[in-house]
């Protein structure tokens, strides 16, 4: 089923169209370019390496053209890219190593050095840059082979940062690219016209699947930079005619807080697509004065990733929502008792439909867990509202339970960004004697002067007594993922640690 081999496609229908563009090397390519040069990595995938289908290679690098190479050539011969976090431990790559069991692993320098003082692994290794140059010495007529792709033929594993146990890999397929890609086309209306610069890392499915692979579906261009650099990007999108842009809230933030941001007027930016965690009202409308709306969505790595979707046009009316389901996905919200919600109650979301994961990679028992009767349980609470807008309000894991009161996160949260001087916020639950979990608010603030008590007359304002943090730490920033996610497991373990005259109990 070679209909899946997009970037064949237009090499056909437009060779000599640009498809992508590296900022950090200069290297531009055109459709017709980029196909040949992947062909020549596939041939040397399959007559050096002897790789067959279903191996495995792992890769840590940042994104680049040549991933994409390796991508698009991997496709072709049913091998599965693990794409690996190029900020991880010693300790970190074993496990990932250990786990998905690679036939070759490419790395930068900095990692290669890295994995060659580990011991235990005896795996051919490459380093990134080496394997390219060598393959894009082949001729062309070494490029030539044939392959034919299946649909349900696994393309990646991307490891998930776990929220219980070491990371688990969720197996991606051409299946779930196909039908995610169509949700992306239709609901962002993209054409070839379109032009986005992808400064994501590839070790999330974000970096791929929301705006990089439905746009060389569609034959648009991709631009790619390595590090993401507030001030270079806004530069970027301002001087280019970037369309659309991919961003989570850690970057809009950093984005908008830069002085570059005081004279931003880009001319062809149509609106920025955000996922990763819910936008504060301030940044929505920050965004808003620059003449730009944020298409917010939410989507998972285990299903899309793109599942719901927030139309720019609704970005101010419905201000904090994810929209609402995409086109091929079918949700439902549901309460403990399994009966799907109705306006204004919560409930975890459920999906179903091509494009959710067959499941984790050697971990069968969680797969049954997760995926029951064709359904996928998220662990995601959401509600409607009264025109059938979805509004997330946390990971079921996140909710917490202070005095018999289940209390989301996310409202909290929410109340806090309403205060002009909090930058950042996080609300965890953490164990205590008495209530069984409190609520322990961690922030940023713009003005570290500020007294603690002004934030807490802030809350009690707009919150229910139950729901107000007991306790509420400043920080000058809070931990993030690879991808700018707040990580709230390791404010919980900064909480355990910290001196009990730093903290502010209520």
């Amino acid at each position: 089923m070679n209909y899946l081999d997009w970037v064949s496609k237009w090499s056909s229908y437009k060779p000599d169209k640009k498809a992508v563009m590296s900022l950090d090397t200069g290297l531009s390519l055109t459709y017709k370019q980029l196909d040949d040069k992947s062909r020549k990595v596939g041939s040397y995938l399959l007559n050096h390496f002897q790789l067959k289908k279903g191996d495995r290679i792992a890769v840590i690098a940042a994104h680049s053209p040549e991933y994409l190479m390796l991508f698009i050539a991997a496709q072709r011969l049913g091998l599965i890219l693990v794409p690996i976090n190029f900020r991880a431990t010693e300790y970190e790559l074993l496990h990932y190593i250990n786990d998905v069991n690679p036939s070759l692993i490419l790395a930068e320098l900095k990692q290669f050095k890295v994995l060659n003082k580990v011991s235990e692994i005896e795996i051919t290794t490459v380093k990134f840059d080496s394997f390219f140059t060598e393959a894009d010495n082949l001729s062309q007529d070494e490029g030539n082979i044939h392959f034919t792709i299946e649909v349900d033929q696994p393309i990646f594993i991307f490891y998930t940062s776990g929220t219980t146990g070491k990371p688990k890999g969720v197996i991606y397929t051409n299946r779930m690219m196909f039908w995610n890609s169509l949700n992306t086309t239709m609901q962002l209306e993209l054409t070839s016209l379109d032009h986005t610069l992808n400064v994501l890392p590839p070790f999330h499915t974000s970096g791929w699947n929301v705006l990089l692979l439905p746009m060389l579906h569609r034959g648009a261009r991709v631009d790619f930079l390595k590090r993401f650099k507030p001030k270079r990007v806004l530069n970027y999108l301002e001087s280019e005619p970037i369309s659309l842009f991919l961003a989570v809230p850690t970057m809009l933030r950093m984005m908008a807080k830069n002085k570059a941001f005081s004279d931003f007027t880009p001319n062809k930016l149509k609106y920025i697509v955000v996922g990763g965690e819910p936008l504060s009202i301030p940044l929505i409308e920050a965004w808003a004065e620059k003449g730009i709306l944020l298409s917010q969505g939410y989507g998972l790595t285990e299903a899309g990733p793109c599942i719901t979707s927030l139309h720019y046009h609704d970005a101010l009316w419905k201000k904090g929502s994810i929209g609402k389901p995409n086109f091929y996905v079918d949700i439902k919200i549901v309460n403990s008792e399994n009966e799907e919600v109705g306006i204004q109650e919560s409930g975890e979301i459920y999906l179903r439909g091509n494009i959710v994961t067959p499941g984790y990679w050697n971990n069968s028992g969680y797969s049954l867990n997760k995926i029951r009767e064709e359904w996928l349980y998220t662990g995601d609470m959401a509600k409607y509202d009264e025109d059938g807008f979805i509004y997330l309000l946390g990971r079921k894991t996140q909710l917490y339970i202070s005095g018999g009161e289940n209390i989301h996160p996310s409202e909290i949260e929410h109340i806090l960004y309403k205060y002009d001087l909090v930058l950042e916020a996080a609300v965890v639950g953490i164990e205590n004697e008495n209530w069984g979990e409190i609520g322990v608010a961690f922030i940023v603030l713009k003005n570290e002067n500020l007294d603690v008590t002004d934030i807490l007359s802030h809350l009690k304002k707009y919150l229910a007594g139950y729901k107000v943090p007991k306790d509420i730490i400043c920080l000058d920033s809070l931990p993030k993922s690879g991808i700018g996610k707040i990580d709230r497991e390791k404010l919980k373990a900064l909480y355990k640690i910290l001196d009990h005259d730093k903290k502010n109990v209520v």
